[in-house]
């Protein structure tokens, strides 16, 4: 269209001005003349052309000069928008996608650390080893899951099943329960190895999860002799990549199938990616991975979406996809803004220049035409041309105005070359950098080709100790002339108060002139130092490894100072990041390097070292194998080194111990003694008692009979007066009788305590023993759990830790057989202290008896005491018997039924006497038990 218009004016202008014809001609197109067809003669367009050659000339000037003002405007504005647009499209759509595989290799890296987890877990001496796992109980086991979710952070069960579906041992919180239907069981069982599911919902916890699967092998035979299951939480993924919807990204994990798993739109979850991203189904067939516009089904949005799906060697083909959109208008902002800023200023532009031609028409064409010309060279490129003001008038106006537009786009274009050149720049900065592998290369290319790029003096890479923040400058590139800093120790206090924060969150620090800078205003050290390498100004970013703050990047202006301009910081930060990338990777192989050196050269020594532990441990074994049975008098000899110090621990437990047997020994024979002496005392309290009562019974027939003599006192006064007689020696007897039974159950009694005594002090010495067999059994538990633990750190070594994981198998064992004594210990102890509690009960039921005797004999005596009474009264009576013949009967009934009272009295003292000799019997049977039972160890 611009074309035409000339071409209607190449007439006019060729006459009025030498410039616009020697400028402009070149690109007219010439109409047709009236020598053609009649057909051409009557076209439009000629048509067109006759009725603009009879407009006046100020019309034809005011056209020409509205076209040629505002034409080129439009065309210059519609070109720099394409221009740009289509390179802000290109650069926002490689940037989405590179964050897209990004996000895919995230996740397939996070995926490959839990295929190794569950080949760890597979692995556990706890499960593959026989010996362990019969000595580790079914809470330790428990216990050692719960510790590696709680370590891990990412599961929240974990199952060991055995090959017909049943539950060995699980995390607590699981639901037991028979698992030998589901799919994913029986694949493990039939490939015999270890398997990643898709996500599905668990049965138990409806919640979508990864079930990760491996086989537990024997570590003899090794058969599969059971299936160990860990349940991930879809969330726990979430986690790793939910920053990737910062900036207004959605991102999406499609599985196997083509469901979304997992999304930032959660009801997105479930559905068909293929049908809500439509295209996406051409780049899943051709295994392309590209970024286009679509549009999303769920809230009808135009969006910017990438897909990456990629592969990780080590990891099986989970086949899973990522889907990273954002919204057009979000992702485009920065097109739509540029769109509307050229829009307004073409517009205004062109309305100004179209007034100003219109209103300049009317005085003067010829400027016009040379304004026209201008703007048409800018159209065709020409942006360095300028229109000549030599006026203030409306055309310098005009002119001025022209100039500064083409000001603005050529800065605009300049400014667009420059952000695709940085980005090509970085880009082939970043290939150099990771085209090594070694970290000195590294620094090499990364601050010779920054100080290209930057055009700076110096650049250097300072690498900090992160136990102090003290650093050294590792790599340089310096312009001749400067002092180099290679080598150079910087300890610098204001940077690990100030500034170590702030570098950790990856800001970065630029000074324009050191000596203007607010915030060096009191670090005159610092100032110092840089001026010692002549720095003027500097620029400072931070080197992040897996968030860690490993070094500095830092550019340094020697010659002059220098306003660091936005865009160089943005690439000098991206320059940053890279090189920290690149020094991950070179630290990564460099280690694994050094771990395949050492394992090769320590391959021999390890061995030597397994040998001589596996000698060591057999000596240790056979020393202490009597302790197992019983004899406390054996040794293990104290080597130097780990199992030196066990034996040493060993020695003094089994010192400890014997001695504690040796108390109890000697308490049990003084218990013993003791019953023994006080047998006979015992025995004779007894025959008394009997004693006591058949004097009683005697003692009641002669009351009877005196009775009966009361009754024929007239016969026999005599008879009862010597009766009367007979009955005060009697109960005087009784009352001797019954002080030395009392004396006797007194000293039974002290002697019940006594025994009791030591009966509780042996109590108290099995509770001692029982102290440190707990404290031998914890010992053993935490050598068997540091034995598992070594089997695990073995399992991740790989081959180079197979040998460790046998010396770690073998204290196992040994751990396991400590264990098993102690646990003989234990059963031992208990006995004794049951025991010993019945032979306290025996001695409390005997004391409880001695007191009720005690009480029974001096009622007893209370009793004799009143017969004596009574028989003194009987004997005065006598001499009064013809006057009180009635009153004598009555008082010898009372006498009778006194003697009949203590007739029952007697009879329970000595039925209290047998049962107090029956219980010391038990006594000396539970005693010569328990001695028998602290024979059976060997202590001399």
């Amino acid at each position: 269209m611009l074309n035409k218009t000339d071409s209607t004016k190449s007439s006019d202008a060729s006459r009025q001005s030498p410039l616009v014809k020697g400028k402009v001609t070149d690109s007219i197109i010439q109409l047709p003349t009236k020598a053609t067809s009649e057909t051409t003669e009557n076209s439009p367009w000629n048509r067109a052309t006759e009725t603009f050659k009879q407009l006046s000339l100020r019309t034809k000037a005011a056209i020409f000069a509205i076209a040629i003002g505002t034409l080129p405007v439009l065309g210059i504005g519609t070109l720099a928008y394409s221009i740009a647009s289509q390179s802000i499209t290109n650069k926002i759509s490689q940037l989405q996608q590179v964050e897209a595989e990004s996000l895919a290799d995230k996740v397939n890296r996070f995926m490959i650390e839990r295929y190794g987890d569950i080949q760890i877990l597979s692995n556990l001496p706890i499960l593959t080893n026989a010996r362990v796992k019969e000595v580790t109980g079914p809470k330790e086991k428990q216990a050692i899951l719960d510790k590696f979710i709680e370590s891990y952070k990412v599961y929240d069960s974990i199952v060991v099943m055995d090959l017909n579906g049943d539950v060995i041992v699980q995390t607590q919180g699981d639901e037991p329960g028979n698992r030998s239907d589901r799919d994913y069981f029986q694949v493990t069982k039939q490939t015999d190895r270890p398997y990643i599911t898709q996500p599905q919902v668990s049965n138990t916890t409806k919640i979508l999860s990864v079930f990760t699967f491996a086989p537990v092998k024997d570590s003899v035979t090794g058969q599969t002799i059971a299936i160990v299951r860990a349940r991930m939480p879809v969330k726990s993924i979430e986690d790793v990549i939910k920053t990737s919807a910062e900036g207004g990204r959605e991102y999406h994990l499609v599985d196997e199938s083509g469901k979304i798993f997992l999304a930032t739109e959660k009801q997105q979850v479930g559905r068909n990616a293929v049908k809500d991203f439509s295209g996406l189904d051409k780049l899943i067939a051709a295994k392309r991975e590209e970024t286009f516009v679509t549009v999303d089904k769920i809230d009808n949005k135009e969006q910017l979406v990438s897909y990456a799906s990629r592969k990780l060697e080590g990891l099986p083909d989970l086949k899973w996809q990522v889907v990273l959109g954002s919204d057009t208008a979000t992702a485009f902002e920065a097109k739509n803004q540029l769109f509307w800023t050229l829009a307004l200023g073409t517009g205004l532009t062109a309305l100004t220049v179209g007034a100003i031609a219109a209103w300049l028409a009317r005085r003067a064409t010829r400027p016009i035409l040379n304004a026209t010309a201008a703007v048409i060279r800018l159209g065709e490129g020409e942006l360095n041309t300028r229109v000549e003001v030599g006026s203030q008038d409306e055309l310098g106006v005009l002119g001025a105005n022209i100039n500064q537009m083409a000001s603005q786009l050529q800065l605009l274009v300049k400014e667009q070359g420059l952000e695709t050149e940085r980005a090509k720049l970085l880009a082939d900065i970043t290939l150099r950098i990771r085209r090594t592998l070694k970290t000195e290369d590294i620094y090499k290319t990364a601050v010779r080709e920054i100080r290209q790029a930057l055009k700076t003096d110096r650049v250097v890479i300072y690498n900090l100790d992160q136990s102090n923040w003290d650093g050294v400058v590792v790599g340089e590139s310096v312009a001749s002339g400067f002092p180099k800093m290679t080598g150079v120790q910087i300890d610098d206090p204001c940077f690990r108060e100030r500034h170590v924060e702030t570098y950790k969150d990856g800001r970065v620090r630029a000074i324009s002139n050191i000596y203007q800078e607010p915030s060096l205003s009191n670090a005159a050290c610092y100032i110092k130092m840089l001026e010692k390498f002549a720095v003027k100004a500097n620029l400072i970013a931070p080197i992040i490894i897996e968030q860690q703050l490993i070094g500095l990047l830092i550019t340094h202006q020697c010659d002059n100072p220098r306003i660091w301009q936005q865009s160089e910081i943005d690439l000098f930060k991206q320059l940053a990041i890279q090189v920290g990338y690149a020094l991950e990777q070179a630290t990564l192989l460099e280690e694994l390097e050094k771990a395949r050196n050492v394992a090769e050269k320590g391959t021999e020594e390890e061995r030597r070292q397994k040998e001589d532990l596996q000698m060591q441990l057999l000596e240790l074994l056979s020393e202490v194998e009597g302790a197992a049975m019983g004899d406390l008098t054996v040794r293990a000899d104290v080597t130097a080194g780990e199992i030196g110090t066990v034996a040493d621990f060993f020695n003094s437990i089994v010192e400890s111990l014997r001695d504690i047997v040796t108390q109890v020994k000697d308490s049990a024979t003084q218990v013993n003694i003791a019953i023994g002496s006080n047998k006979n005392a015992i025995g004779q309290l007894a025959t008394e008692a009997l004693s006591q009562a058949e004097e009683i019974n005697r003692t009641l027939d002669a009351v009877d009979q005196m009775t009966e003599g009361m009754k024929s006192v007239a016969q026999s006064a005599a008879a009862a007066a010597t009766v009367a007689n007979n009955a005060s020696v009697t109960a005087t007897k009784s009352g001797k009788a019954m002080d030395l039974t009392v004396q006797n159950i007194l000293h039974l009694r002290e002697t019940v305590g006594e025994t009791a005594k030591k009966v509780k002090r042996l109590g108290e010495s099995t509770q001692q023993i029982s102290r440190v067999v707990s404290l031998i059994n914890q010992i053993a538990m935490q050598t068997n759990l540091l034995a598992i633990n070594a089997g695990i750190e073995a399992a991740r070594a790989g081959e180079e830790g197979q040998g460790f994981a046998v010396v770690a198998e073998e204290v196992g064992e040994l751990a396991a057989r400590s264990a098993a004594a102690t646990k003989e210990i234990e059963q031992i102890v208990e006995n004794i202290q049951r025991e010993t509690s019945d032979v306290v009960r025996a001695m409390e039921v005997g004391t409880t008896q001695v007191v009720e005797g005690t009480r029974i004999v001096e009622d007893a005596k209370l009793s004799l005491n009143q017969i004596l009474d009574v028989s003194v009264q009987i004997d005065s009576l006598v001499q009064s018997i013809s006057d009180a013949t009635a009153s004598q009967v009555e008082t010898s009934q009372t006498v009778s039924d006194l003697m009949k009272a203590i007739a029952k009295i007697s009879q329970r003292t000595s039925d209290s006497s047998r049962q107090v000799s029956e219980s010391l019997q038990q006594t000396v049977e539970i005693s010569q038990h328990l001695q028998a039972t602290v024979g059976t160890f060997k202590i001399n």
